[in-house]
């Protein structure tokens, strides 16, 4: 076991912002984990194929992710990281724009990282 190269995180966390944006669901596919859970600001639990199919639908678009904040806190084979972004795009094909907090922890299994947990609230200061 290896301590985490900050750096490789970033550049994840840049295919992650990337991959949002563009509704990328083969990208998405493969940057989170198969056993990943997700919970929203109003503490919904998802899977990853709850995830996938958001976007595979257009349920979710994005057309903006702005991080403006990133904490990367390495550890052996994994790291959690702490983001502030503005966010907008729409749901269910209303219109949205917020101010989140992310939570996600990447962790590497058999030398291939992949997101296992994230949480996201809203910011209301």
């Amino acid at each position: 076991m290896t301590m985490t190269d900050e750096s490789t995180i970033d550049t994840l966390e840049e295919q992650l912002r990337l991959a949002m944006l563009a509704g990328g669901v083969e990208a998405l596919e493969s940057l989170l984990a198969d056993d990943m859970t997700s919970i929203d600001h109003l503490g919904r639990r998802a899977d990853k194929s709850h995830e996938l199919e958001a976007y595979r639908t257009g349920v979710l678009k994005l057309d903006q992710l702005d991080v403006y904040d990133r904490i990367i806190k390495p550890m052996t084979n994994a790291a959690s990281v702490s983001l502030r972004a503005r966010i907008g795009g729409t749901y269910y094909g209303e219109t949205f724009s917020a101010k989140v907090a992310y939570t996600r922890v990447w962790v590497c299994r058999q030398g291939v990282w992949t997101v296992t947990s994230m949480h996201y609230s809203l910011v209301t200061i």
